[in-house]
């Protein structure tokens, strides 16, 4: 008699499932967008400004530079949305350095608030430390976007926001399980070149966003 075992595949597990659509939701575009139009509406003086404000900072701080990646996925230069190979991501990030910094410009001839264009001077910084690293290791964007976000709310919006930093370590633990169920599938040649990141990569993220918006609120006098 034979019997045979039906192992589950490491993709198809719950907690794989559940990081997946945790990095989705909690995507860089996603999370930058969001805070970009509540900071617009809060310091608008009015609809009309906050709409101006809001539509700028988001087309250049967020709409380009993911419709840039999305033309890459579509023209095979990276497997997806999230650009996991290390090699790849250099163009995407100088690009979104480039867009957020025409952003900027706009934004300042626009007369926008200063902390909505502080923060937008802060992406462009965060953004070139993260280039500049991952030249070399592969940091978890996912992890700097949301501790960048949950730092930015709290400088802006008081301390109760600080609950913000709740969301970091879930973002996290999503990369690090993505990462291990890829693994799972079988080997990997070069594990920069897999989607996900390990704990340390993760853990870089968060520390390298939490200093750069520390520093940069804190010189700009932001509150």
């Amino acid at each position: 008699m034979t019997t045979t075992t039906t192992r589950t595949r490491p993709w198809a597990t719950p907690a794989t499932r559940i990081a997946v659509i945790v990095a989705e939701i909690a995507a860089p575009a996603v999370l930058v967008t969001a805070l970009l139009v509540l900071i617009s509406w809060h310091e608008a003086p009015d609809l009309a400004h906050g709409l101006l404000w809001g539509a700028v900072s988001v087309l250049f701080g967020t709409a380009i530079p993911m419709a840039f990646v999305l033309y890459g996925v579509r023209r095979r230069r990276w497997s997806d949305h999230h650009v996991p190979e290390r090699s790849k991501r250099m163009a995407p990030m100088l690009f979104g350095c480039a867009s957020v910094g025409a952003g900027c410009i706009l934004l300042l001839a626009f007369d926008a608030p200063k902390n909505l264009v502080t923060v937008y001077v802060t992406i462009i910084v965060e953004a070139l430390v993260l280039t500049g690293i991952t030249r070399f290791w592969k940091i978890s964007g996912h992890v700097a976007a949301a501790a960048s976000c949950a730092t930015v709310a709290m400088f802006l919006f008081g301390r109760s926001f600080a609950l913000c930093w709740l969301l970091v370590p879930v973002v996290a633990w999503a990369r690090v399980q993505t990462r291990n169920a890829r693994l799972a599938q079988g080997p990997a040649e070069d594990h920069d070149e897999i989607d996900g990141h390990t704990p340390a990569q993760t853990l870089a993220g968060a520390a390298v966003a939490a200093v750069t918006v520390a520093t940069a609120c804190l010189l700009a006098g932001t509150r």
